[in-house]
């Protein structure tokens, strides 16, 4: 299949999810329309969204959050096919999750 414009080629391994002539980023930052929270969508198996605090100022989940290489928090976890994956998985999980954001860092403003 022809790479479309939109989707440059990239060095990063499994960056890009393929499922027939639809293309779609594994991984999703933004923001809340109706809130200031920050959001990192997983669209890969485990799917999942959750809330991103980079600066220390949300009141972060205590029953369950992860924190990353850079400091980030993630928290508030949405596992949208079920139950949340086993220790090994979020591990890896986690070190995507944060070479995600550090390539993304300045669209996010930190």
């Amino acid at each position: 299949m022809p790479k479309l414009p939109h989707f440059p080629t990239t060095p990063i391994p499994d960056a890009v999810i393929e499922a027939g002539d639809i293309r779609a980023d594994r991984w999703i930052i933004g923001e809340g329309t109706d809130s200031q929270f920050e959001y990192l969508v997983h669209l890969g198996q485990p799917r999942f969204a959750c809330k991103v605090d980079v600066d220390d100022d949300a009141k972060v989940s205590k029953l369950f959050n992860i924190e990353l290489e850079a400091g980030e928090r993630l928290y508030d976890f949405v596992w949208l096919d079920g139950q949340a994956p086993d220790a090994a998985e979020l591990k890896t999980l986690a070190h995507a999750a944060s070479a995600a954001l550090e390539r993304n860092a300045r669209k996010l403003g930190y």
